[in-house]
C-alpha cells in the first residue's frame, strides 16, 4: 500500500470519491469501461465513487489536488483522462495506464489521507487491447489496476495478483489485492 509509513494512505470512507471524466479520446467504450472498473473498485473497498460529469481538463503531469479556478471551494475531483503519449509522456512504450492519489496537507502522520488524484489511460493502446480477442476483459483489467493505485494501492510481485505490475491472465482483483483493498476502505473518517 502505498504512503511509505506503517499504517497505510488511505481515502475518507465517509466522504465519496468524486471523479470526472475527461473522454474526447475515448474509445466507443470508454464510458462503460470506466464504471465497470469504478464498479469493482467500490465493491471491493467500500468506498462510494460519484461520477461528476465530464470535464475539459488536461492531464498533466503534477496536478494538484485544490483548482479553485475549476472546482471552487472543495478537493479537486479524480481526473480520469483518455489520453495519449503525446499528453503524457509517461504512457509511452507498452504503459497504457497511470494511475494515483493525490494527498491533503496535514499536520500529523495521523491525518494524511487521500483526496484526489488522477487515472490517465492511453486511448490508442487501449484501443489496440479492445481489438484484441477477449480485448474488453483485458482493457477493464487495465483500468481497475489503475484505479486500485488511485486508492492507495502499491504493485507487488505476486503475478497471480492483479497488482502485479505485468500483468499476464489476471482479469481482477486476487485475494492479495482484496484484502489490501479491504483494509483501505476500512479506515477512519477523516472530516
Amino acid at each position: 500500500m502505498s504512503g511509505g509509513g506503517a499504517t497505510p494512505v488511505r481515502c475518507d470512507p465517509c466522504r465519496p470519491i468524486h471523479v470526472v471524466v475527461n473522454a474526447q479520446a475515448a474509445p466507443a467504450n470508454g464510458a462503460a469501461l470506466a464504471q465497470s472498473a469504478m464498479d469493482e473498485v467500490q465493491r471491493a473497498t467500500g468506498l462510494r465513487f460519484v461520477l461528476d460529469g465530464p470535464t475539459d481538463e488536461v492531464p498533466v503531469e503534477h496536478r494538484s489536488p485544490l483548482d479553485h479556478s475549476r472546482y471552487g471551494k472543495r478537493w479537486s475531483p479524480v481526473l480520469v483522462a483518455w489520453t495519449d503519449p503525446t499528453q503524457v509522456p509517461g504512457l509511452a512504450g507498452p504503459i497504457v495506464g497511470i494511475g494515483g492519489p493525490g494527498g491533503a496537507p496535514y499536520s500529523s502522520e495521523t491525518e494524511k489521507h487521500w483526496v484526489s488524484g488522477i487515472v490517465y489511460l492511453d486511448a490508442p493502446g487501449i484501443a489496440e487491447v479492445l481489438a484484441r480477442p477477449n480485448g474488453m476483459v483485458a482493457a477493464r483489467a487495465i483500468v481497475i489496476h489503475e484505479l486500485g493505485h488511485l486508492v492507495g494501492l502499491d504493485h507487488v510481485n505476486d503475478p497471480s495478483q492483479l497488482m502485479y505490475p505485468h500483468q499476464i491472465d489476471q482479469s481482477t482483483f486476487g485475494p492479495g489485492d482484496l484484502e489490501g483493498l479491504r483494509l483501505l476502505g476500512d479506515g477512519p473518517c477523516f472530516s
